[in-house]
């Protein structure tokens, strides 16, 4: 690449996708430090946030809720039965599954686990007004359900 081509790219806006993968790792950053005391990573938060919206779920339903391959979502699971958050019990439908559940550990950890969400939230949209801050949040749900239809098509 020449280097009049190469600064003509750096000059072109970002593209939208390198923008929401930029601005998901930043919240997942800001999100492990605001929760580290609990010992718990982002990836664990959304699982553990799932059981708790639906507790006692495969695997596999979990892996397709966080779109996660199985391996990496087993792994997450291993650690955190092994630190007492989640606990595995057999399906009495399917002797091959195991069901998900969370522990008595979780339940007090649910509103400060929120509470950094919503904080990490205010802090991606200071400066924005209420109208922007909806339309915003309209638009991403609109992106959302877009990317969805595709993924559920293929």
């Amino acid at each position: 690449m020449s280097e009049s081509s190469a600064r003509s790219a750096a000059l072109r806006p970002q593209r939208l996708t390198g923008l929401i993968h930029e601005v998901n790792l930043m919240v997942a950053r800001l999100f492990n430090r605001r929760v580290r005391e609990f010992g718990l990573t982002r990836t664990q938060w959304q699982l553990l946030y799932w059981l708790y919206h639906g507790d006692g779920r495969s695997q596999t339903d979990l892996a397709d809720n966080l779109l996660m391959a199985k391996p990496p979502l087993g792994r997450v699971v291993d650690r955190l039965e092994e630190q007492g958050w989640v606990i595995r019990k057999g399906d009495p439908n399917d002797r091959r599954v195991k069901l998900v559940y969370l522990t008595e550990k979780f339940t007090p950890l649910m509103a400060p686990l929120e509470n950094a969400i919503d904080d990490i939230c205010e802090i991606a949209v200071e400066g924005l007004s209420a109208s922007d801050r909806k339309k915003l949040n309209d638009l991403m749900a609109r992106a959302h359900d877009s990317l969805a239809n595709a993924i559920n098509r293929e």
